[in-house]
Order: C-alpha cells, then sequence, then structure tokens
C-alpha cells in the first residue's frame, strides 16, 4: 500500500508505524525529515527503542538479531535499515523472516536513497510481502519557489524574489543544500525579518554551493585567445576550484562536473534558441531564468561568444571522462578536472599532456 509522507509523518507522531515500511527517493532532505521524525518519538531517554543499521556492510544475523531484540523496557522497538537498495540475498531472506512475523512492538523502516522502479528487486519484494511504501517525490523546477518560500516562513522570516531565484539557482535545485543555506541565514539573520538577494550573497559567501557556484562563473568567463588563457583568470578559475575541493574533494568534483554541465546544456540551447531567431523573453522562458533575465544582456552573450557550439560538446565529452574516472579506478579525476576548470581544458595528466585546448 502507497502511504504520502505527510501522512507517514502523522502517523509517526502518533506512535503508529506499520509493522514494516519501504522509503525510497534520491532526495537525501526527505529521508532526514522522517529519520528525524522517528528519533523524536521512539527513541525516548537513552534511546533504547530506535536504532539506525546500514544494510550494506551488515551480518545478516545480527540484522535479524537486532530487529528482532525488543527496547529496553519492553516499548516498542525501531529498526531502521539504511542503504536497502544494496541489500544481498541473505540479508533479503533475514528481513524477510523479520516482516513474515510482525509483532506490535517491533517496526522496521526499510530506506532507500533512491529512485526505485516497479521491476527493481527490493521493490518487487515489498510488494510481494504488502509492505507499505512511501515514495519521495522531489518538486518540479515550477515548485521550489514555492517550497522554498515556505520553508522560510516557517521559521519566521521572508525571502524576496531576487533571493528564491538566486538560491534555487546556487543550489540546483537540492533539497538538502537549500535547508542548510535556510538554518545559516536563521543563524545570522539577527533580527531581519525579510531576506534580501545582497544579503543571501554575503551570508552565504563561504559555503560549499557558493564556491561550486564561482567555481563555474570563474570557468566560463574564461575567454581563450589563440590558445592561451589570461593568467588573472586562470588563477581565479583555479582558487575556486581548489576552495570547493577543501571541502570534499569526491563530493566536490562531482558537484563542479553537474554544475558546469548544466551550464553547458543552457549555452548550448541558448545558441539553438538565438539561431532560430527567438526573442529575449521566449529565451528566458525556456531556460527558466525567472527574474534573473539579465543574464542575457549581461553574461550570456559575452559567454556565448567565448563558448561556441562546437568547444561545448567537447567540454561536455571531458566532464564526462572526468565523471568515469570518479567512479572507476585508474585515472585520477582531480587531476583531470583540475586541467579542465583551470584552462588545459582536456582530461589528461600534465605529464603526458601540455596545454591543449578545446
Amino acid at each position: 500500500m502507497r502511504i504520502t509522507k505527510e501522512k507517514l509523518l502523522k502517523r509517526i507522531e502518533a506512535h503508529d508505524l506499520p509493522a514494516a515500511l519501504l522509503c525510497c527517493g534520491q532526495e537525501a532532505f526527505f529521508h532526514n525529515e522522517i529519520l528525524a521524525a522517528l528519533r523524536a518519538s521512539y527513541a525516548g531517554e537513552g534511546g533504547w527503542g530506535y536504532e539506525v543499521v546500514d544494510a550494506a556492510s551488515l551480518d545478516p544475523a545480527k540484522l535479524a538479531a537486532s530487529a528482532g531484540t525488543l527496547s529496553f523496557g519492553g516499548g516498542t522497538k525501531v529498526t531502521v535499515v539504511r542503504s536497502a537498495h544494496k541489500l544481498k540475498k541473505d540479508q533479503f531472506e533475514a528481513l524477510q523472516r523479520i516482516v513474515a512475523h510482525p509483532a506490535k512492538e517491533r517496526k522496521v523502516v526499510i530506506m532507500a536513497e533512491r529512485e526505485l522502479k516497479a521491476s527493481d528487486k527490493l521493490m518487487a519484494w515489498a510488494k510481494k510481502h504488502k509492505i507499505d511504501i512511501c515514495h519521495f517525490l522531489s518538486p518540479k523546477s515550477r515548485e521550489l519557489n514555492a517550497w522554498l518560500t515556505q520553508q522560510a516562513g516557517a521559521r519566521d522570516y521572508s525571502l524576496d524574489q531576487a533571493a528564491v531565484d538566486f538560491m534555487v539557482d546556487l543550489s540546483a535545485g537540492n533539497l538538502m543544500a537549500l535547508s542548510q543555506m535556510l538554518e545559516k541565514l536563521d543563524l545570522f539573520r539577527e533580527k531581519k525579518t525579510r531576506i534580501a538577494l545582497a544579503d543571501v550573497e554575503d551570508l552565504l559567501q563561504d559555503t560549499f554551493e557558493k564556491r561550486v557556484y564561482d567555481c563555474v562563473n570563474a570557468v566560463f568567463a574564461i575567454s581563450i585567445s589563440e590558445g592561451k588563457v589570461p593568467p588573472a583568470l586562470r588563477e581565479q578559475a583555479a582558487k575556486e576550484l581548489h576552495r570547493v575541493l577543501r571541502f570534499d574533494p569526491r563530493e566536490g568534483i562531482l558537484q563542479i562536473i553537474r554544475a558546469l554541465s548544466r551550464e553547458a546544456f543552457a549555452l548550448l540551447k541558448y545558441h539553438d534558441l538565438r539561431d532560430k531567431g527567438s526573442t529575449t523573453e521566449a529565451i528566458a522562458k525556456e531556460l527558466r531564468l525567472g527574474t534573473r533575465e539579465w543574464l542575457l544582456q549581461k553574461e550570456y552573450p559575452a559567454r556565448a561568444r567565448a563558448w561556441p557550439a562546437e568547444k561545448l560538446h567537447r567540454l561536455l565529452k571531458r566532464l564526462a571522462e572526468v565523471d568515469l574516472a570518479v567512479r572507476t579506478t585508474g585515472r585520477d579525476p582531480e587531476a583531470m578536472l583540475e586541467q579542465v576548470v583551470i584552462g588545459n581544458l582536456a582530461p589528461t595528466s600534465v605529464e603526458e599532456f601540455d596545454e591543449i585546448f578545446l
């Protein structure tokens, strides 16, 4: 049976969880929201009634024993199984034994931090055993502004429209990143109840997302003339890249790849629409710029001149190779990305090649 997130939160608060539950979806914000609600309702004093285990590395016998043991004092015990999409056959069998003998005092919440298709093993297993399923759906692009405004209102302050558009753009729509930004704004806003764009830019200056944003801006500000990158722009791109990587090298690499790819695709679409003779309003609507339509006059024409379509295609190919290197062994993805960002612009090691430009 399907259950909505809102209904699930109410059931958690009322201590009315089903014996077994599957939560799936790739938006981490919703998983954390459910975990926080479970902890608040079931952990209690000392936390005896609540535990979180990782299915990816857990021994099946320990999984069964852990979920099967009632909490201290005989109250309801909730066992959360994370990374459930990585469950192995013997772990499935252990969970099946638990689910087959439901008890009022024992609840199992299975979490898969990814989108599951109907054909996926975990989803098919849940349906076969009539386990309640809560699918977390990420807000659509057009719904993000309303979601962000609502979240800010829950913290007793509001954002002007320019600030909302900037934060959505900065986070690439990642709800967890947006939530962290809202918390930081709430922490440092003092007595302000209305947050403007200038406040957001100032308060989020040293965040991970702002560094990724600045790094992307630095890359697309680079204008290559006769195979040379202006030293000042090369230094700016290098500075922002290394700031991002200081937060978290692997995640930083992936975030920069995604952000550069999004901007490259947007520029490709801009080239295509402009070649078709589309109006500024039509281009702004197609690129979903909203109140940031000013980019079409201030930044996009210069970026399009520096980055013609054929060079963008090569950039996307290079970024795909860096992404592959992150997810497989072999070449050094950080060195490859450094060349793309700083100006060597080809994912090869500097020992093999010196200056290769797109």
